[in-house]
């Protein structure tokens, strides 16, 4: 149990320290000070620390699933519905972690990709994979609106879950940069537009 919660602390850590401020930025010595834990009970968890980025991807994705898309999937009554509220969750999680924080943290993410991609394969194909399970979560809602009628049946839902993705990754980042978290709950439901293709405008209005 001892080694279970020393691993716990590392990964809890990290993704606090890494998401705060950068991964550069914040080293191994840093995340072992900070989680009381010693350098070499370090590399017993983890053996370098892009293995503990691959651990903190898949933590902050846990939590987000947990606290924004299972909330958002139980609060709306219809697949729109439940997309709209994604959005309001993401843009809750953000004014949270910005009081937290001090400052708008953008996507943990967006900004490993933004950070690592081209410089390290291992987290770039971990973080490829979950960008590929979030769109396919937009895309099985897509779908399920489709299917109830909430969209046109030529709507092409992996064109549009690629697009809606692409844009929540971007508003975030721009938040980030301009370090105003008010710009995600303004932009953020646009993203809903993008669902609707070829089709007049007061049906794009979702």
């Amino acid at each position: 149990m001892a080694h279970r919660d020393t691993q716990e602390r590392l990964i809890q850590t990290a993704a606090g320290l890494w998401h705060a401020r950068s991964y550069a930025d914040v080293g191994v010595n840093e995340i072992c000070e900070a989680a009381d834990v010693r350098k070499g009970s370090f590399y017993h968890f983890f053996a370098s620390k892009q293995e503990l980025a691959v651990a903190v991807i898949d933590r902050h994705w846990s939590e987000a699933y947990e606290n924004v898309v299972m909330p958002a999937l139980a609060a709306g009554a219809t697949p729109m519905a439940q997309l709209q509220e994604l959005t309001v969750g993401i843009a809750d999680e953000v004014d949270r972690l910005t009081d937290e924080l001090g400052v708008v943290p953008g996507c943990p993410f967006g900004n490993l990709a933004v950070e690592l991609s081209t410089i390290d394969g291992a987290v770039r194909e971990r973080l490829e994979r979950l960008f590929e399970s979030q769109k396919e979560l937009l895309r099985d809602l897509l779908e399920r609106a489709v299917a109830a009628g909430e969209l046109p049946d030529a709507t092409d839902t992996a064109d549009a879950a690629r697009a809606m993705h692409a844009y929540i990754e971007g508003v975030l980042l721009v938040s980030k940069n301009a370090n105003d978290a008010s710009i995600v709950r303004r932009l953020l439901p646009l993203a809903l537009r993008l669902a609707v293709e070829g089709t007049p405008a007061e049906a794009a209005r979702v």
